[in-house]
């Protein structure tokens, strides 16, 4: 008991340091749990793209329990350090169980396919028809931030169009009775057109689970921080605080917005970064512990994908860590701001 006061002393010390730091538009929050009895804790911390990433926990069951809890959130960033362990009841009904999953804003690896579609005049005794030629690649982060692949279908555009009020009364009417995008196209003798899918390859998720059988222990810590700035396109060349991002270089670091062969990337000096990083323990002396990690980065091209189950023992220490873009010299204090 007396070292869990003590580390839960020592983080409140070290925010309360800091504070300084994240003064302005920041939320902390620190907690220290000492249960015994029918539990059940619904928590969220973060917002996903607010914040960079958002965490969901559960904390259900019958048994006793000692958890501390610090986060910090400011703007496209989340830190947590979340540490809990338990004994489930030996006469427990519900086994005292603990699921953490963190979601991130940071996009993943993303396959597209871009589909010319081109309708051939009927010829002689042949009759007309659509033909397709599809071509498949790999979104570059400055596809992403620049929105060049943004992800469209035909119906879209029929919707859109829809909306605008562009449709003729007859494509409007075979819109209504559910007609393919195709033919509602042809009716006004569109015969080219183009659209563009996209398919994640991974959910941007790391999770974890631990339950205690009755009459054994658990536990799950997790410290992690996550940071996602926001993006505004190409044609950003003021820097404005947090909310600048990257701006586009050619080879010889000028302004630019043709795609040239090399083009750059620069973080303002207060751009919080794009990142992720976790050091996980979690173990369970009986019982059941489960780990689900689907994460990708279309800046390294890295992959990683776990979905594991131990029922049973089991001790899993882990640290991980996907550095796609660092801060800014300004998002970063100097060590002796913290004094």
């Amino acid at each position: 008991m007396k070292k869990t006061l003590a580390v839960a002393v020592a983080i409140v010390f070290v925010l309360g340091l800091a504070a300084p730091v994240f003064a302005a538009g920041s939320m902390n929050h620190s907690t220290e749990y000492h249960m015994d009895g029918d539990i059940d804790i619904t928590k969220q911390v973060g917002h996903l793209c607010n914040t960079g990433a958002e965490m969901k926990q559960v904390v259900e069951g019958e048994g006793e329990m000692t958890k501390v809890m610090d986060t910090n959130q400011v703007r496209g960033v989340l830190t947590v350090a979340d540490d809990q362990d338990w004994v489930t009841a030996e006469d427990a009904v519900r086994n005292l169980t603990v699921t953490s999953a963190i979601e991130l804003c940071a996009p993943p690896k993303t396959e597209y396919t871009s589909t010319e579609h081109v309708y051939l005049e009927a010829d002689g005794d042949f009759p007309g028809w659509w033909f397709s030629d599809a071509t498949t690649g790999e979104l570059t982060p400055a596809m992403y931030y620049q929105g060049e692949e943004a992800e469209s279908t035909l119906m879209d555009q029929i919707i859109d169009d829809a909306i605008a009020g562009d449709l003729s009364a007859d494509q409007l009417e075979l819109f209504a009775d559910g007609a393919s995008a195709f033919e509602i196209l042809q009716v006004e003798g569109s015969d080219e057109f183009s659209s563009v899918t996209h398919n994640e390859l991974t959910d941007q998720i790391w999770a974890a689970q631990v339950e205690a059988d009755p009459g054994y222990s658990g536990g799950l810590s997790q410290d992690f921080e996550a940071a996602y700035g926001p993006y505004y396109g190409d044609h950003i060349q003021e820097l404005q605080g947090v909310a600048d991002t990257f701006w586009f270089t050619d080879a010889d670091g000028e302004y630019t917005d043709e795609y040239a062969d090399k083009v750059g990337f620069a973080s303002g000096e207060d751009y919080v970064g794009n990142y992720f990083n976790i050091d996980q323990f979690a173990r369970t002396s009986q019982g059941t512990t489960q780990r689900y990690i689907d994460i990708s980065s279309p800046w390294s091209g890295a992959y990683l994908h776990e979905d594991m189950t131990v029922v049973g023992t089991a001790e899993i220490d882990e640290s991980f860590s996907m550095d796609n873009v660092a801060p800014g010299a300004e998002a970063v204090p100097d060590w002796w701001d913290l004094f």
